[in-house]
């Protein structure tokens, strides 16, 4: 694998930078929180002032539509692409350089895919990976994955414990385009930590499309900087001490002309030195 953070760092280089418009609601229903400082994507998370305790407060993390998610994802949306291709091509790069080979990895908040490149992933039987697992809310979506080895239909919101999964059972941690609709974030951060092995990567990736009622009112308000902040005070707040300091990218393909993408990634801190 890369050294840490190698391949973030050479993907940033040839990202263009973004101003995408954050979706938002019709009119603000939070106060602004300590992640809008005015930095840049790449500026962000340089040196964050952490507050003494989380930030986030029920309003921040409330939703406009508070109904089940198994009612919202009762029916599947197999095909339904959630970012354009260049922002698919984007996440697929930066999968293929992080992700160990060989290894198994969580696909937490999975779907019909999991923005995995051929040869590298796409498809279990190309034996990329020793295990995928996906971990999404309908099974239907879940079993039309090629590349899952396994899997759970799950409401994380629900119910944020993973007991399906051992401690330190996996390489890596992935969730491309679903951190903006956890409503009680910190206890699935724990269980990141619990299932990951000591060194392994977690990498969190997302556009600026949503689906605007199951996103958080934090995150459908913020700025896109700001929501490296609050991806990274996930990472900082739910097991002080448990990661390396959150690091965030804009890995946007075309500025202006497509999707674009951030990545923020941890790894489990003890056993690692950076």
């Amino acid at each position: 694998m890369p050294g840490p953070y190698s391949s973030l760092m050479v993907l940033r280089r040839r990202a263009s930078r973004s101003v995408g418009v954050a979706l938002a609601s019709s009119s603000s229903s939070v106060e602004p929180g300590p992640w809008e400082t005015g930095l840049s994507a790449a500026e962000v998370l340089s040196s964050p002032a952490w507050p003494a305790a989380f930030p986030l407060t029920a309003t921040h993390l409330a939703r406009l539509d508070e109904t089940p998610d198994t009612r919202f994802y009762a029916r599947p949306r197999i095909n339904v692409q959630h970012v354009d291709e260049s922002a698919i091509a984007a996440l697929q790069e930066l999968y293929a350089q992080e992700l160990p080979r060989g290894g198994a990895v969580l696909d937490l908040m999975s779907s019909w895919t999991s923005h995995l490149a051929e040869g590298r992933g796409r498809d279990r039987a190309d034996g990329h990976f020793a295990r995928v697992s996906g971990l999404g809310a309908h099974a239907e979506e879940l079993r039309a994955n090629p590349a899952l080895h396994d899997y759970h239909a799950h409401d994380i919101n629900a119910d944020p414990r993973l007991p399906m999964y051992a401690d330190e059972s996996f390489d890596a941690v992935v969730c491309s385009v679903s951190v903006d609709y956890l409503a009680d974030p910190l206890p699935v951060f724990r269980e990141i930590h619990r299932v990951l092995k000591p060194g392994g990567p977690a990498l969190f990736t997302w556009s600026n499309r949503m689906f605007p009622t199951k996103a958080i009112a934090a995150w459908r308000e913020a700025s896109e900087p700001a929501r490296l902040w609050i991806c990274g005070a996930y990472f900082h707040y739910s097991v002080p001490g448990g990661f390396t300091p959150p690091e965030g990218v804009d890995l946007s393909p075309h500025a202006g002309r497509s999707d674009p993408v951030y990545a923020l990634r941890n790894m489990l801190l003890y056993m690692y030195t950076h």
